[in-house]
C-alpha cells in the first residue's frame, strides 16, 4: 500500500479507484513511477512514498447483500468478484528522492 504525503495528483487516485488493471495500464495512464519494495516483490509507487509492504494472510468473497441497499447499488452494481484481503505488514517506510 502506498500513500500519499503532502499533497498529490488526484487523477491517479481517480485512475487507480475506478479502472481494471484488466482493460488498461494504470501506472501508464495515471503517470506513475514504480521503485523496488524493500521485502514483498510488489513495486511501490515513487509518488506516493509512504509505503507499508503487506503479506496476505487470509483472504474471503464478501457477500454483499449484507450492506445496505445504497450502498450495494453504489458500489456493487458491477458485477465481478469482491474479495476481501487480511494482510499483516511486512515493512514501512518513506520512499526517499
Amino acid at each position: 500500500m502506498n500513500v500519499p504525503i503532502n499533497g498529490f495528483d488526484r487523477k491517479a487516485f481517480v485512475i487507480c479507484g475506478t479502472k481494471s488493471g484488466r482493460d488498461m495500464d494504470k501506472i501508464k495512464e495515471a503517470g506513475l513511477t514504480l521503485a523496488d519494495s524493500e521485502v514483498i516483490s510488489v513495486p511501490a509507487v515513487k509518488e506516493f512514498p509512504l509505503t507499508l509492504e503487506c503479506r496476505v494472510i487470509y483472504q474471503q468473497e464478501q457477500d454483499a447483500s449484507g450492506l445496505p441497499e445504497d450502498i450495494q447499488k453504489k458500489f456493487y452494481s458491477v458485477e465481478g468478484d469482491h474479495t476481501c484481503y487480511y494482510e499483516e505488514i511486512a515493512a514501512a517506510y518513506v520512499i526517499e528522492d
